[in-house]
């Protein structure tokens, strides 16, 4: 029996920009994506949508990152949208992302219910460079023309709530009113605003969005560009506006705040909305001024610091444990000097550990490395690493398993090159960010490649542990990595060598000013093998990532 063509799978997007937009804007779009769907005889099989969620920007949209990987992984033939600026705003978003569906044999459709071609997407693209900055001038003059009226576009601040019935008009929250009081108050008198913040929390006063404080009581004595609680001029019946302007780094993708020239502020007085009285507020500038002076010096302003170095290009990137909570340490800040510090994770970001100091990675490498040798590579480290070895050997089976994941790791990693490879052949822009990840996973592959020949059995390298002469045909192999760490820490030869020995490295509490207290551990694995360094490793270029992969990793595989 003859059978009918098989119906194409569309899914459909839709996206409004603002909050003050109705979410009802999703709603229309989404039926009429139905039907052009309808018209064009698809199968919509799913949807995809962000609400409040910019066209400018790419990851902070959770709808639009999960259409990109059904897109990746062929989970359907069509995509379907009433415009294309609510895929992307940008330009040059709009266009790779059409080249990414091409590559993928994913068709694009808007409200025309034709397929879109290079041309549709080129025109589309012009339109959006010319429209983008008409509509910020618009907005922009709309938000201006409201202040002056005395009115307040956005969000209103802690401590208000909206006027009904009056759009952009605020009311003091008596409630909240105090709360506000009350962090000037302990501000003035010397408490720091994370303890106030911290104190807050506790007692479980309501905060800004409903959530617990996060030191927003006075986040500019911390250098940053936002007012907070303590730099916010309503509290005193003044409403500034056009103080700072958002621009959205075209690398990063991230938003950032700028200064403007005071030519271009605004300033309203509404003396009925003043919470702080002149006193106070006078006695808290004076205490943030001098705090500023303290951290920044006369200036009282940040100084530019060097650039943190990626979080994955430090040999001991993902290494570092908490002593407290055994979670992971990350880099939280910098050193004066530029140098990455790292912090519990736990401690930092969610307040769940007391473990809340930072430690000078670079200081705590050069120590590992000058102590690597005593603590790590005696007879008797090395004599209970084997024993541990032993043991795990027995009683473990999950070797062959690591193996296969490894072996599935590695074909993955092999084939996305090899598709990237072709991308940029058939590309018509420049490569860069291609090159960037092709990069990145032969980094990653080269890793993978060396733990499984760690993990391989019957190598003629590898010298059994009842052999008498393994520590002497080891040690030099670990001196060379210590040499290395000296000379140029982040090769990525070192990096690599550097994770195959080392498993773990737990830092411990200390008081400021003493030295770092930490217990290093090996990695079982390493020891079954006399080289540490990748060989035979073919490099055409510098590549400035090192990528591990954390998920092949057994906790059973660290001895101390």
């Amino acid at each position: 029996m003859m059978t009918g063509p098989t119906r194409k799978r569309a899914v459909l997007y839709a996206r409004y920009s603002s909050d003050v937009q109705k979410a009802t804007s999703i709603d229309g779009q989404l039926l009429l994506c139905r039907k052009i769907a309808a018209r064009n005889d698809l199968d919509v099989i799913g949807a995809f949508v962000d609400a409040a969620k910019s066209g400018l920007t790419e990851n902070a949209r959770d709808g639009y990152q999960q259409l990109l990987n059904g897109v990746r992984n062929h989970d359907f033939d069509v995509v379907i949208v009433e415009h294309f600026d609510r895929l992307s705003r940008d330009p040059a978003t709009i266009q790779r992302l059409k080249q990414v569906f091409e590559f993928n044999g994913v068709e694009l459709m808007d409200q025309k219910g034709v397929y879109a071609t290079a041309t549709d997407i080129s025109i589309a693209s012009l339109y959006n460079t010319i429209y983008k900055p008409q509509l910020a001038d618009k907005v922009r003059r709309g938000h201006d023309n409201a202040v002056a009226s005395g009115r307040i576009p956005g969000p209103y601040a802690y401590g208000y709530r909206p006027r009904p019935g009056a759009p952009g008009e605020r009311v003091i929250d008596e409630n909240e009113a105090k709360i506000v009081v009350r962090i000037f108050t302990e501000y003035v008198s010397g408490r720091s605003t994370r303890d106030i913040a911290a104190d807050l929390t506790r007692q479980g006063l309501p905060s800004p969005g409903a959530t617990r404080h996060k030191n927003k009581a006075g986040r500019t004595n911390f250098g940053r560009h936002g007012r907070g609680i303590i730099g916010n001029e309503l509290y005193i019946g003044e409403i500034h506006w056009n103080v700072r302007s958002t621009i959205l780094n075209p690398e990063t993708q991230k938003k950032q705040k700028r200064r403007n020239p005071e030519d271009r502020h605004i300033i309203v007085k509404k003396p009925e909305l003043r919470i702080v009285p002149q006193v106070l507020w006078d006695r808290a500038q004076k205490v943030r001024s001098g705090r500023a002076i303290h951290m920044f010096g006369p200036t009282g302003k940040p100084r530019r610091r060097p650039v943190i170095p990626r979080n994955n290009e430090h040999p001991l990137a993902g290494v570092l444990r908490c002593g407290v909570c055994n979670g992971n340490m990350r880099i939280a800040q910098s050193s004066r000097n530029g140098a990455p510090r790292a912090a519990c994770a736990n401690a930092h970001q969610r307040g769940t550990c007391e473990h809340t100091r930072s430690f000078d990675m670079d200081v705590l490498l050069e120590d590992v490395s000058s102590k690597m040798e005593l603590k790590l590579l005696s007879p008797k480290a090395i004599e209970e690493a084997m024993r541990a070895w032993k043991e795990e050997r027995k009683n473990d089976r999950k070797k062959n398993s690591e193996h296969a994941n490894l072996e599935r790791r590695l074909r993955t990693l092999t084939t996305e090159i090899e598709r990237l490879s072709y991308a940029i052949a058939n590309s018509r822009r420049k490569p860069d960010e291609l090159l960037k990840r092709i990069d990145e996973c032969d980094v990653e592959r080269e890793t993978v490649k060396e733990r499984l020949r760690l993990l391989g059995s019957g190598s003629e390298n590898v010298i059994p542990f009842d052999h008498p002469k393994f520590g002497d045909r080891y040690r030099p192999e670990a001196k060379r990595l210590v040499t290395a760490l000296k000379i140029n820490p982040k090769a990525i030869e070192t990096r690599v060598a550097f994770r195959n020995l080392i498993d773990s490295i737990v830092v411990h509490p200390v008081r400021k000013r003493m030295p770092y207290e930490y217990t290093p551990y090996l990695n079982s694995a390493s020891l079954s093998s006399m080289n540490l360094f990748p060989e035979n490793r073919r490099k055409t270029r510098e590549i400035s990532a090192f990528v591990y992969y954390d998920n092949v990793k057994s906790e059973k595989s660290v001895s101390s």
